[in-house]
């Protein structure tokens, strides 16, 4: 008797090309093209495609590590997350381009360079912005943004978006929980991307926003945006107190506090407070740093400073420069502090 094995039937996707064997695999790849997320996190409402990556997401919130590297005392998470790490021991590159012959040592490396070098054709361009996108659905979810719809409000503020993941990222901020911990610090956040921001602003050294009329360097574009409101003169936040105008409602706040009193911001070495994170942090490098972590070396003398600021507020003593000069009378100084707190004491201003 000739038994022909039973031919196992495929599933096809309608939208790419796509065939699966089980129709489980099937529904999983589809919903890459629907964009729904019926798996959610118990902790932070977060939705996903499958319930795997509600598994894999939750070890986000758990201090567990369990997988630690054989190189260096490193511990993860996520086995993906170790075997990622492990790549920067052994130096492999073993995702090669089709194309040319370029290896690398991630695949989201080989992705950015087939897409910025090759041009890849299996993108999704977005015919406003040229932006481009993975899929189709990805494309047409970002077509909301140029729509000036948005169907999902908040029930407590009223805010609306454009996609129902970020209105359930937002509703966050009102249940008052904060499941992402920063690793460097205690703080927590409510949202991922209030985590990213504050890791870039507080830990990171880069500053790639550049203010093109004074070049001071920001973090971010939207501390960029502000800082340049300064040089409009648009004071328009009044100080009640002392009649003092500001140009962000953020400084008129810190304004108050020296009002009141307030300093939030202690230092753990000797417990003075400050106004704000910045100030603390200049502090602490003008007090609590060692000389031989000052890397600003004055060529007159031997002094040594961890702010370029103050070596440059220190060489004019030696050059004898005194640009802040007072209109009232032929005073001049160093640093316009200096001449602000001779305006008060000599002239009431």
């Amino acid at each position: 008797m000739d038994l022909k094995p039973k031919q196992k039937k495929l599933h096809p996707c309608s939208v790419c090309e796509n065939t699966f064997i089980s129709h489980a695999d099937f529904e999983r790849h589809f919903r890459v093209h629907t964009g729904e997320r019926p798996f959610k996190c118990e902790i932070c409402q977060l939705r996903f495609k499958s319930q795997y990556e509600v598994t894999l997401h939750s070890k986000v919130h758990s201090n567990e590590t369990p997988f630690g590297c054989l190189f260096c005392k490193r511990t993860f998470k996520r086995l993906q997350d170790l075997n990622s790490h492990l790549v920067s021991h052994t130096k492999e590159k073993p995702y090669f381009c089709l194309t040319c012959p370029a290896s690398f040592s991630r695949t989201a490396y080989l992705t950015q360079h087939d897409t910025s070098k090759h041009g890849s054709k299996e993108r999704n361009e977005c015919l406003h912005c040229s932006k481009m996108f993975h899929s189709v659905s990805q494309l047409n979810i970002h077509m909301k943004v140029h729509s000036g719809k948005k169907p999902f409000a908040c029930l407590i503020c009223e805010k609306k978006f454009t996609q129902n993941i970020s209105l359930q990222r937002h509703s966050l901020i009102h249940s008052g929980e904060k499941p992402w911990a920063c690793s460097k610090c205690p703080k927590n956040f409510p949202q991922k991307s209030g985590l990213n921001t504050h890791i870039k602003i507080v830990h990171s050294k880069e500053r790639p926003f550049r203010c093109e009329l004074c070049e001071k360097l920001f973090a971010t574009k939207g501390n960029r945006d502000r800082h340049l409101k300064s040089h409009l003169n648009e004071n328009h936040y009044k100080c009640p107190k002392c009649g003092k105008r500001f140009g962000q409602p953020n400084n008129l706040r810190y304004h108050l506090k020296v009002h009141d009193g307030i300093r939030d911001f202690k230092c753990f070495r000797c417990d003075r407070g400050f106004v704000t994170r910045c100030e603390l942090k200049k502090h602490n490098l003008r007090n609590h740093t060692n000389a031989n972590e000052r890397r600003f070396d004055c060529i007159f003398c031997a002094r040594t400073f961890a702010i370029q600021a103050d070596l440059k507020m220190h060489l004019r003593s030696h050059l004898g420069e005194k640009p802040f000069s007072c209109d009232l009378c032929n005073n001049s100084y160093l640093a316009n502090r200096t001449l602000k707190k001779h305006r008060i004491r000599a002239h009431n201003v």
